[in-house]
């Protein structure tokens, strides 16, 4: 089964690195990586000058997982950077795909409710307050859960140089054990704020449709694996030109 599945992982990567579409992608890949890594090192830049402004300091350590357990989305665009890093580092790819298969048995189904919730709501035009109110609840059914993304081992995570911007964008200057959901104390996290010319440089780089399709991170890279962003690109282009948005 496992020889299988990685014998179809690779004939979706050679397809994927294919003529024309698998040029666009890969240098696609790497100005979006570059791209990120400039918008980190300035958003932290910026909230490190403000933390020390106010006598606080990052508490977030090596080691520290809390965060590992929480539900987390990524776009299609940010997928297709986490695959093309796993194409290069093949021994994450397989223990990726090794736990998936736990996480799938414990995370899919609650994932894929909150995925259907969200792309529902926004094709619905709803307010973004109005979303989160409404998947809240379902995204703490998720860390109840307890499972860990599929991306962290031994403490440590095989994508931390690509991992998304939920993953990368929460600091704590409260005690660690604060984010522990065992406990009653209440973590102080600041958020990352990209700086608005690095964000507008990110959505420049990348079609509407990369930003916009939007599911939980392992369903992503699992489906980006094993179908190729060339299908799913696809898939998405056909679905908006046979169900149009109403206009307004």
């Amino acid at each position: 089964m496992a020889k299988n599945r990685y014998r179809q992982i690779e004939q979706i990567e050679a397809k994927e690195n294919t003529g024309s579409y698998g040029a666009w992608r890969r240098g696609f890949c790497g100005q979006y990586r570059e791209l990120l890594i400039q918008s980190r090192h300035n958003s932290y830049k910026a909230l490190v000058k403000t933390l020390t402004s106010k006598g606080e300091r990052i508490t977030c350590r090596k080691g520290c997982t809390y965060c590992c357990f929480h539900y987390v989305a990524v776009p299609l665009a940010h997928g297709m950077v986490i695959v093309d890093y796993l194409h290069n580092k093949k021994e994450s790819l397989k223990q990726f795909i090794h736990n998936y298969e736990k996480w799938h048995h414990k995370g899919y189904d609650i994932s894929n409710i909150i995925d259907h919730t969200r792309i529902q709501a926004f094709s619905s035009s709803m307010p973004i307050h109005d979303i989160i109110a409404v998947t809240r609840p379902l995204s703490m059914r998720y860390l109840e859960t307890n499972i860990p993304c599929p991306f962290l081992v031994n403490n440590s995570c095989l994508i931390y140089a690509v991992r998304p911007f939920p993953c990368s964008g929460q600091y704590s200057v409260s005690p660690p054990d604060w984010c522990s959901p065992a406990t009653t104390e209440h973590a102080v996290i600041h958020q990352l704020v990209p700086d608005d010319g690095d964000l507008l440089q990110i959505l420049q780089l990348a079609d509407p449709q990369l930003m916009l399709y939007e599911v939980t991170l392992p369903i992503m890279i699992y489906k980006l694996l094993t179908e190729g962003a060339s299908s799913i690109i696809a898939s998405l282009y056909f679905e908006n030109r046979t169900n149009p948005r109403p206009n307004g």
